[in-house]
């Protein structure tokens, strides 16, 4: 068995205690000169540096440097236990971020419920408080020693900072500043833990961030004209003879998934976590009707809100078209959607020859061929992503003056985010040019009706009157 280093007597000497307390202390190492302290308090010890140099000899050297700077902490722990805080506070702050990572993975759902969060949502937490670190430029703070007016310039450091080194990411200004309040929302939360942990007194306050006006930060859509375009061209694609069998498949899949997001106006989220049992056949309406509309039980599960809800939607031929190119089997003389029983749990988007759901890599892989076939020739600018085909949607319904309030139901959203995010400012222009316009016509048809009086002397300008009456 292999010997360790020879003792060298007691563990701590030069041992002196802080206004006669026992468990607090100075004290050295046998082979150390550097003067070291220990406090415990309510079951927690802790045992540091005080940085402060002695003599391995003579106890004098140092020690009174030493003792000022353990009294301090000393009464700071105290001070902080009076205050209902923990007096001792072993973990820095990133170690307490992993903590409240942790109680927030104990939180995650499959999807949307009250007081609960998804993965998603928990993913985007990790991402802002690792904004905090670099805030920090990567270095562990000591709880007790936040300088909270730096940290309350937070948003404008944000605003400001561009650094393309990862400790721990990479970091620009958002394009909008909501993401900012996102990311506050974050770490105030974070901070809330420590108050309920007492490590903390109170939540940190933080620079105002005034965001942008929301009809300046509405997402943008397609016109009518540029979604005709857009549709044609999607659709030649999808038939393109070129493709492979699976090619194929997926483009005439996600074709039809377009005009499904524009008409029922479904989130692409919805669309993609639908199973075939959530169609029924809509028996409020004619057989006639029947052929165009049916119902969509959007599941609790299946919804970004986490709440059921009914859509009647027209879009009966795209849903058979996506059964088809599934080879799902019709059954004869059944209610739509005409699947056999075993089919009713399985997506409806799924990939080629396979029960799995559609994948997010094909969704991306195939939107950026999508995106090169129109971006250049019919969207220019404008940000377009599978998103915006249900905003274009709700755009045409608001042009075709449907009422607000059986839109948003609709829609699965409120009146007052119809107005604010999807009533276009083209939609007020041309409303605005057609008031403005009627009124013109209305003045000018008057004006033409009710001639301006001229004055005797207007009408007998140019004219001599001697020649006119030689004459």
């Amino acid at each position: 068995m292999p010997k360790g280093r020879p003792t060298q007597g007691k563990w701590v000497k030069h041992k002196i205690e802080i206004l006669q307390q026992r468990n607090c202390y100075i004290y050295k190492r046998p082979r150390s000169a550097v003067w070291q302290y220990y406090l415990q308090l309510d079951s927690v010890e802790t045992r540091k540096s005080t940085g402060v140099q002695g003599d391995n000899d003579d106890i004098n050297v140092g020690k009174e440097e030493a003792l000022s700077f353990t009294k301090e902490i000393y009464l700071n722990a105290l001070a902080r236990k009076q205050a209902g805080q923990k007096p001792i506070v072993k973990k820095k702050l990133f170690d307490l971020m992993d903590d409240f990572l942790k109680a927030e993975k104990k939180r995650i759902r499959e999807f949307n419920i009250k007081d609960y969060i998804t993965y998603e949502t928990w993913r985007g937490k990790r991402g802002h408080l690792n904004k905090l670190k670099k805030f920090y430029e990567n270095k562990n703070q000591v709880v007790e020693k936040i300088d909270w007016k730096k940290l309350y310039n937070y948003p404008k450091w944000r605003l400001e900072t561009t650094c393309y080194l990862k400790n721990p990411i990479e970091i620009k200004p958002p394009l909008r500043r909501d993401t900012i309040c996102a990311e506050l929302v974050t770490i105030r939360a974070y901070f809330a833990f420590l108050v309920e942990k007492g490590l903390i007194l109170k939540v940190p306050e933080f620079k105002k961030v005034s965001r942008e006006n929301r009809r300046e930060t509405r997402r943008d859509h397609l016109s009518v004209k540029q979604y005709k375009q857009t549709i044609n061209t999607v659709r030649s694609w999808a038939n393109s003879i070129n493709a492979t069998p699976s090619q194929t498949y997926n483009r005439k899949v996600l074709y039809n998934s377009i005009l499904i997001m524009t008409n029922s106006l479904l989130r692409v989220g919805t669309l993609r976590n639908l199973v075939w049992g959530d169609l029924e056949e809509a028996t409020n309406l004619t057989k006639e009707e029947q052929k165009l509309g049916h119902l969509i039980r959007v599941r609790q599960e299946a919804n970004k809100k986490g709440e059921k809800r009914t859509i009647q939607s027209p879009t009966v031929e795209y849903f058979n078209r996506i059964r088809e190119l599934s080879g799902i089997p019709k059954v004869p003389k059944s209610q739509f959607p005409h699947v056999p029983p075993e089919y009713l749990n399985k997506p409806i988007l799924k990939k080629f020859n396979k029960d799995e759901r559609l994948g997010q890599g094909t969704w991306e892989r195939e939107w950026k061929k999508i995106k090169h076939e129109c971006k250049a020739r019919y969207w220019g600018n404008k940000k377009i992503s599978w998103y915006s085909f249900r905003h274009t949607g709700i755009s045409m319904g608001v042009g075709n003056d449907i009422p607000l309030i059986q839109l948003a139901n609709f829609a699965g959203t409120s009146v007052r985010e119809i107005e604010l995010t999807y009533y276009h400012h083209e939609e007020e222009s041309r409303k605005t040019w057609e008031v403005i316009t009627n009124n013109r016509i209305f003045w000018q048809r008057k004006k033409k009706l009710n001639p301006e009086l001229v004055s005797y002397d207007a009408l007998l300008e140019g004219i001599n009157l001697e020649e006119l009456e030689a004459s």
